[in-house]
């Protein structure tokens, strides 16, 4: 059996897979240490506003698009990576549309609930690149292996899935590292027991033929803002109990599951 068949089988199997693949070069590396240093500069300058953000209770942010993911995606998209995409995936990367993004966890916060990145239809690739290490001190995310593809409601999941199964995997990424995952595996983000931002880049890929009206707005500069939850009034009351009133939390997706198509 093929290198190439296994990887497809691996990931068609558990739902991730990270790749044999680890990017090297120093303009790569000159991109990372650049956005490094600016997603803290703006952090710090504008601490005040991003206080109020959605997910900064639980310590989760959005990376917001920008020319400088563009540069390290460009750079990932060699011959190499693009054979290996098409022999999991069966398809080119140009036929896919990308979201450009990345997952900011702030210092001594971090910790989520089990969620999927979407409903089962939308049919998304999630593919993860690393800018820095990233081991169980900041944050790595932890999945549920062989939980994706699946039509199964929080209930499900909570009683079918959270306490018996025993696959679960802690991501751990060297810098230049890509992991691929299935957008609707169960996961989490872990805590950030560091002093320092983690920031792992998130490219989000949907077919185009199943995504005809994709846009998104490129930033010149590196800008953090909103990410699982949003900045109303109810999203942050949703947050706070989510964080402060779990158990209580889990009830409420627990009932509210139900009645969900």
């Amino acid at each position: 059996m093929s290198k190439n068949s296994i990887e497809k089988i691996f990931f068609e199997k558990n739902g991730f897979i990270k790749l044999n693949i680890k990017i090297k070069s120093k303009n790569f590396d000159k991109l990372c240490d650049e956005i490094i240093e600016e997603t803290n500069e703006f952090y710090l300058k504008n601490f005040d506003k991003i206080k109020k953000l959605g997910g900064y209770l639980t310590g989760n942010l959005e990376l917001l698009p920008s020319k400088k993911l563009i540069h390290i995606w460009k750079i990932l998209c060699n011959r190499s990576f693009k054979k290996t995409f098409k022999d999991i995936f069966g398809k080119k990367i140009s036929d896919f549309d990308v979201k450009f993004s990345g997952n900011i966890v702030l210092p001594k916060k971090g910790y989520q609930h089990f969620h999927t990145d979407g409903p089962l239809r939308s049919k998304k690739i999630i593919l993860n690149v690393a800018i820095h290490d990233i081991d169980t001190s900041n944050a790595p995310t932890e999945i549920l292996i062989n939980t994706h593809n699946r039509k199964m409601k929080y209930w499900e999941f909570y009683f079918l899935e959270f306490f018996k199964n025993k696959k679960r995997k802690l991501l751990k990424m060297q810098k230049g590292e890509v992991v691929i995952r299935n957008h609707s595996i169960w996961h989490r983000g872990t805590r950030n027991n560091s002093k320092n931002l983690r920031i792992l880049l998130l490219f989000q890929l949907t077919e185009k033929k199943l995504h005809n009206k994709f846009t998104q707005i490129i930033n010149k500069d590196l800008m953090i803002g909103e990410n699982q939850f949003k900045s109303s009034f109810k999203q942050n009351l949703k947050e706070s109990i989510s964080i402060y009133l779990a158990p209580l939390y889990i009830f409420y997706r627990i009932i509210t599951s139900f009645f969900k198509k």
